[in-house]
């Protein structure tokens, strides 16, 4: 899906935000997993009480899980060119995607050792781009499967990514 100028300056700034705004949601997803865990120590095992820490534990954690793996995806952007295995980041990029969207049941099926050169984070964000608009170009099926070859990376009915 191609851009203007002032939707991609937005799109840049809501990145730059969200970095800031993951960091500031870890801190107190620490300390409210802490104290959590503190407090379901003292509860009583089977009681109203003790559930609901539990569950406030369990939110908590796949919160927790969601900001880090947005986190790591943000924190690739700043590294430099290398050989990659494409099918390594593609399985990244469906985990994130699936993490993020856990909605949508996303299947990855890698064939063939395919490499580029090419920044990991650049790498992983047009992987997770051509997911995301398989996504929303789906018709009724909630699969989407990428598929990794010698030179091109294919979404059901999301196009395709040459490298």
């Amino acid at each position: 899906m191609p851009y203007d100028n002032d939707e991609i300056r937005t799109l840049v700034t809501l990145g730059r935000l969200t970095s800031g705004a993951l960091h500031e949601l870890s801190n107190p997803l620490v300390a409210l997993l802490g104290s959590a865990e503190l407090a379901l120590a003292d509860a009583e095992p089977g009681t109203k009480l003790h559930d609901r820490i539990a569950l406030t534990r369990q939110t908590g954690a796949e919160v927790v899980d969601i900001v880090r793996a947005l986190q790591a995806f943000l924190r690739l952007q700043s590294e430099p060119p290398q050989e990659l295995p494409v099918g390594a980041a593609a399985a990244d990029a469906v985990a994130l995607v699936t993490r993020v969207l856990p909605t949508h049941d996303v299947e990855l099926s890698a064939r063939g050792e395919a490499t580029t050169v090419a920044a990991p984070g650049e790498l992983r964000r047009r992987l997770v781009e051509l997911l995301v608009d398989a996504l929303e170009a789906r018709r009724g099926s909630n699969t989407i499967e990428l598929v990794v070859r010698d030179g091109v990376v294919t979404a059901t009915g999301g196009g395709e990514l040459r490298f």
